[in-house]
């Protein structure tokens, strides 16, 4: 049987690769459409990024490059393939 430390190291793991991809994000719409997205407001869903209340400018800004996006996350990771970007609130 594993300890609770073992469990713990898993979870802390999980979280970091979490931090990670929403960082990988960050910087591409930012560097694509000069949108700036907090961390907080990027989720995942199955091949599908969520940016959460962002602005009207922004929100048009990252449509008009969604594309670009896309390609530049799918060249800078492999954990999640995203294909389509929606937004909320």
């Amino acid at each position: 049987m594993k300890s609770i430390g073992e469990f713990f190291v898993k979870i802390r793991g999980k979280h970091a690769e979490e931090i990670f991809l929403r960082t990988i994000v960050q910087k591409s719409v930012k560097e694509l459409s000069g949108a700036d997205v907090p961390l907080e407001a990027i989720g995942f869903k199955p091949k599908t990024l969520i940016l959460r209340g962002l602005s009207q400018s922004a929100k048009s800004a990252v449509f008009v490059k969604r594309t670009a996006i896309i390609k530049d996350l799918g060249s800078r990771q492999n954990a999640r393939p995203i294909q389509e970007i929606r937004f909320e609130g």
